[in-house]
Parts: structure tokens; sequence; C-alpha cells
């Protein structure tokens, strides 16, 4: 590939602009040769990026470079917000990743959409700051405004997660809830706010814990320890006490992330964990687990839980 392409990659940070391959002397038909070829890839209207890096991109990556391109392109500055903004704070993004970006404009009302961008009309002029050279909405403001209008089961797993970084704490968020004073979805946010806890170790076990709470049952314990276990402590990520049973979400990331966390291979990683439950299990203690496929199906986790006699709310 004429190395002028990769040039601009690395002007653009991975994004390849067609202003600057111009700037480099590239002409239009070479870039449409390359991408009916394969070579690249369009991000959007203007924007390419090398296939073989694209590829090696997880899709939350791919979507911040969606936004990064599109904020670049704007004829207008743009102020990301919402999932938009959530990827850029690099928060947990379940499901499919979206296919716009979302930014944010003083005042009430509807917003609009075009090809490339949904506008929300989000009430006060929200605080803002950079990150990857496109301004968005601060971490508290993103936080709230998708509490506002996300289910429980995508704007916890954010909460959780945010509520582990320095500055963000639940005071902060329900004052940021009263600053915005939405129109609707105050009460849905308010409850994501108080419900959310620094302790759920991944976005796993949030979904997990909104799942258990909106099926009934009586929440669990998070992160409870218990010593003696193999000559150390256990933690484990949820313990209903009264009948003994410990709860494990199982995500693939565990096993898949171990060598960069912990430096041991995943067939090690599942090794110690069989090591662990069956101390457990010498404890007296029982042990269920489910997977993501059981955390996103309601009737299956009740199901699950229920075998197990996990005890309704009262």
């Amino acid at each position: 590939m004429d190395e002028r392409f990769e040039l601009a990659a690395a002007i653009g940070g991975g994004l390849i602009r067609t202003r600057d391959l111009r700037e480099l002397g590239v002409h239009p038909a070479a870039v449409q040769r390359l991408e009916r070829a394969g070579s690249l890839v369009r991000v959007r209207t203007g924007v390419y990026a090398l296939r073989e890096e694209w590829q090696q991109l997880t899709a939350d990556e791919r979507y911040r470079r969606l936004v990064v391109a599109t904020a670049g392109a704007a004829r207008h500055p743009l102020v990301v917000s919402h999932r938009s903004a959530a990827a850029l704070h690099r928060l947990p993004m379940l499901g499919a990743a979206p296919t716009i970006v979302e930014v944010a404009e003083p005042g009430r009302g509807g917003g609009r959409r075009t090809e490339h961008v949904s506008t929300h009309r989000a009430g006060p002029a929200p605080a803002v700051e950079t990150i990857d050279g496109v301004v968005c909405t601060s971490l508290l403001r993103t936080l709230v405004d998708l509490a506002i209008i996300r289910p429980l089961v995508h704007s916890v797993p954010m909460l959780d997660a945010a509520l582990s970084r320095p500055g963000i704490t639940r005071t902060g968020l329900a004052c940021e809830l009263e600053h915005v004073d939405p129109t609707r979805g105050r009460a849905k946010a308010a409850h994501a706010i108080a419900f959310a806890d620094h302790r759920s170790g991944s976005a796993g076990e949030s979904v997990s814990r909104v799942r258990i709470h909106e099926l009934g049952f009586e929440s669990p314990e998070l992160q409870a320890r218990f010593e003696g276990i193999l000559g150390s402590v256990a933690l484990v990520d949820f313990y209903w006490r009264g009948i003994r049973l410990i709860g494990e979400f199982d995500g693939r990331m565990k096993y898949l992330r171990s060598l960069e966390v912990s430096g041991l291979d995943p067939a090690r990683v599942v090794y110690e964990e069989k090591r662990r439950e069956d101390a457990l299990r010498r404890m007296g203690e029982r042990m269920v687990r489910w997977d993501w496929q059981t955390a996103w199906a309601p009737r299956d986790l009740h199901r699950l839980l229920s075998e197990f006699g996990v005890p309704r709310r009262r």
C-alpha cells in the first residue's frame, strides 16, 4: 500500500481523512480502488481506516473512532453526549454499539436526527471536557443523562463502574439529576443512582444485580469474604447468607483477560476456580453459576435461582 495512507492514518490517530490524503497528493481514484479491494474500511463519509488495523479493534473502540471522525467532520462544534460520551469516558456499554453519534443542545423539547448525528435537547447547558480531542459532556452529566433515558440494565453497569472512579458519588449524581431537572425519567434515574454500587466487579455482575432485583428476589451480599480458603481469602460475587448460597457470574472476559491481568493463562484460572469452589463446598456452602446468556434472559435466571431456593423479597 502507498505509504501516504499509513502516514495519513498516523496523522489522524488511526483515521484516514480524505482531506489529509488530498494534502498528501493522493488522488480520490486511489482511495476508491483501495476501498473496493478491501484494504480500506469506510468509517463514515470522508473518513477511512486501514482494514488490518480496524479488524483488531473491539466494537467499543470502533465506535469511539466513529465518534471522533464525526466530531472532526462537523461544520459546527459539537458537544458529544449520552452513549457517545459514555464511549469516550470508557464506560461499559452493553448490546450492539450505536451506529450514530449522539450530541446535546441546551433546551427542552424534542431532538432531531441526521444521517450521522442524533441531537438531544438536554435541559441546562452541561459541563464539558475534552477526550480524544472531542468535546463531550462531563462524566457526571453523561451518567445522569443516560440514567434518565436508558433502562436500568444499561444504566446501572455504567453507574457501578463510575462509582469506583475518583470524584463520582451518589450524592454528586443526585445533585446533578436535580440540576438537569428532567420532565421525564426522573424517578427512573433516581432509582438507578440509589441502586448503583461500586462493589460490582464487572458489567456482568451489574446486569445480574439488576435482573435479581427486577425478578423480585432477595438482594445478595456483594463481594462476600471467606477466610482460610486454600490459605487465602476468597471473594465471591454474590452471597445469600440465609441459605448459604454463593452466586458467581462467569463472563468469558474473566478468563480471556486472565493472562493480561494476572499473568495466568485461562486454563490455569479455570483450574484455580475449581479448587476454590471445592474448598467452599467443603465448608458447607452451595454454588450456583450463570453466564451472559442467562443474565440477559430473565426467565432463565428466574428458573435457575428458584431451583436453588433463593428467597423472594418481602
